[in-house]
């Protein structure tokens, strides 16, 4: 082996092993961002079940009763509300009418105010829009409702991976 074909065989595995630290590097970026995303997903999801439960609390236990009991039989348990909330929605609406769009825009409203974000939609509009657009602005913004940043006990346990990941002035 002649001195050049060393120099030349260092080199490329410096080139080599330099790549393979910065994939690895990029590897554990994607995952933890990866990571991140489905956490802030699984967040928006416990956020739209509990202000789905707040709205129906606020119209009385007989109508939550009525509601939840109705779902169920439909084959959407409570547990799986926020993960089907636009058969929920439709489900709501064959079985109530326009009453179901009152507790669909109050439920987003709700939602709407965990995130501190401005309600700058009528009754009227497409509130499935709505719902989307706000998702996805939580998840690409890393945005955390009221209640998680105020420690709501409810999410014990449940969220101490986004709030290590997130810097301290996006919470």
């Amino acid at each position: 082996m002649r001195l050049s074909d060393c120099f030349v065989y260092l080199g490329l595995s410096s080139i080599f092993s330099c790549n393979i630290i910065r994939i690895r590097r990029e590897g554990v970026s994607l995952c933890r961002e990866a990571a991140l995303r489905a956490a802030l997903v699984s967040t928006f999801q416990d956020t739209v079940s509990y202000c789905f439960r707040s709205t129906l609390e606020t119209m009385g236990s007989s109508v939550r009763d009525v509601v939840y009991d109705h779902l169920r039989r439909k084959g959407i348990p409570e547990s799986e509300i926020p993960a089907q909330f636009d058969d929920v929605v439709k489900v709501l609406n064959e079985s109530f009418g326009g009453s179901a769009r009152v507790i669909v825009y109050k439920t987003l409203v709700e939602l709407y105010q965990q995130y501190s974000m401005r309600v700058d939609f009528t009754y009227q509009e497409s509130l499935r829009d709505h719902m989307s657009m706000l998702r996805e602005r939580v998840v690409v913004d890393h945005i955390l409702p009221r209640r998680v940043q105020r420690e709501d006990p409810s999410l014990e346990g449940r969220l101490p991976f986004v709030q290590s990941i997130l810097p301290s002035n996006s919470r």
